[in-house]
This record gives C-alpha cells, structure tokens and sequence, in this order.
C-alpha cells in the first residue's frame, strides 16, 4: 500500500502542466492525422476517400489544417485537466480507499475521465463540425448533454486504459516516457474506438437533427452489429498514427518536468 496521507499539489499541478503544454506540439504535428480521421469515421469509408476529398495536391495542404484552432483548444482543455484530475483522483483514491498506486490509476481515472471529457465535448464538437466544412449553429439541451454524456463516457474509457498502461509499461518495461505514452495511447484508442465512432457520427450530424433515443453504449454495440467490425474500426489504424504521434510528442515534453 501507498502511505502517502495527504495530496501532493505539486505534483498533480506539475502532471496538469505535462497534459496541458504537451498537447500543443502534439496537435500541431497530428491534426492531419486527425482530419483524416474524422472524415472516415463520419462516412468516407477509407484512407483513400478521405484525402481524396481533402485533395492530394501540394496546394490542397491547407485544407489539412482545418479545425487547427477548435483541435488545439480542445487537446489543451482535455488533457490538462485530463493529467491533473486523474492524479487528483488518484491520490484521493490511494489516501481515502487504501488502493495501491496501479488499482488507485484506474479507479481515479474514470471518474476524471467522465468529467473532463463531459466539460471539453463543446470544444471538440466546434472542432469536427468545422472540419467539415460546417458552422455550429443553436443546439438543444437536451442533444447537448447527450453529446457531452457520450464524450464524458468515451474518456473515462480512454484515461483509466492510457494511465494505466503507461504506469505498467514504464514500470514494468523501463521504456521512455515517448514510448510508454505512445503506447498507452494505442491501447486506449483501440478499446474506446467503438464508443468514438458513434460520438463523432453525433458529432458531425447536423446540430438540429433529432437526438439518438439510445446512450452512447449501445449506440456503439448497434454500430458493431450493423455495419461489423471491419467498417467500424476502419479508421483504427489512422488514428493510432495520431495518438502515436501526439501522445509521444506528450512524453517527450514530459521529460522537462522532472
């Protein structure tokens, strides 16, 4: 067990710090990634479709930065909070329960998950519908906290599989922290992916469409059952190349606050 009795702020401010800084040269280099992302997730089907849309052409290379602004201002509300809110949790978890450091990780990082991905869904959600060429118009409450629900859900996923694994990797395969952030990052996305890809296909829909009548889960088992795995991971692939990147990118700045 961890005898630690009280919070550390300095660290849990120094973990926020690492999220928040390490999103910024993140996004830059992944954003292309992303958009190509988006757009398979959203009805483009393949890698080939998606940039054909885009355009292939050395001019065309613009229009991979769309939603650059939104995308940056998302990742750094996310995963600031997203770093420092899962050490919180953490702690609270190891001075309140008890848990060791690698139970208390996952326990501490669901509960930070839901509620930072819930508070940063407006930001993200301003980015996927500019990224496809879309303005956000009025939304209803009652699609927004649906959307939010959805988003606060997938990241609860996302953080207690990333912190996790990147706790074991570092731990236990003495990589550096570019790897074990790069790796924990695979790991997530590979489990949340289903939950993502109903979140987007909301996300991209027009903001007056009617809300979905089921949750973000059984949205994602639907998706799973009528289109099958193959179309609903399609764009698995690209998106481990963006978080790869960008979460590396994460592990290197992290290496400047020891």
């Amino acid at each position: 067990m961890d005898a630690r009795k009280e919070i550390d702020v300095a660290e849990c401010l120094r973990r926020g710090a690492i999220g928040a800084l390490g999103a910024i040269p993140g996004t830059l280099a992944a954003h292309p990634i992303d958009l190509v992302k988006i757009r398979i997730q959203t009805g483009a089907g393949s890698i080939r479709a998606a940039m054909r849309g885009l355009g292939t052409r050395a001019s065309d290379w613009p229009r991979y930065y769309r939603g650059l602004g939104p995308g940056v201002l998302q990742k750094a509300a996310t995963r600031g909070p997203m770093f420092l809110a899962s050490e919180v949790g953490t702690q609270c978890c190891e001075t309140g329960l008890g848990l060791s450091r690698e139970r208390a990780l996952v326990v501490g990082s669901l509960s930070s998950g839901y509620v930072t991905g819930f508070l940063a869904a407006s930001f993200e959600w301003a980015k996927v519908q500019r990224s496809l060429g879309a303005t956000v118009g009025s939304v209803s409450a009652r699609k927004r906290l649906a959307v939010c629900h959805g988003a606060g859900l997938r990241n609860a996923v996302f953080d207690a599989t990333f912190f996790g694994t990147e706790h074991a990797a570092r731990r236990f395969g003495n990589l550096p922290p570019e790897a074990t952030y790069a790796l924990g990052a695979v790991a997530a996305i590979t489990l949340d992916f289903p939950l993502d890809v109903a979140l987007k296909r909301n996300m991209a829909a027009p903001t007056t469409s009617p809300v979905p009548r089921v949750g973000a889960t059984l949205l994602a088992f639907r998706l799973l059952r009528d289109r099958g795995f193959r179309v609903v991971f399609a764009g698995l692939g690209v998106k481990s190349c963006e978080f790869g990147v960008s979460y590396a990118c994460t592990g290197y700045v992290s290496t400047f606050f020891r």
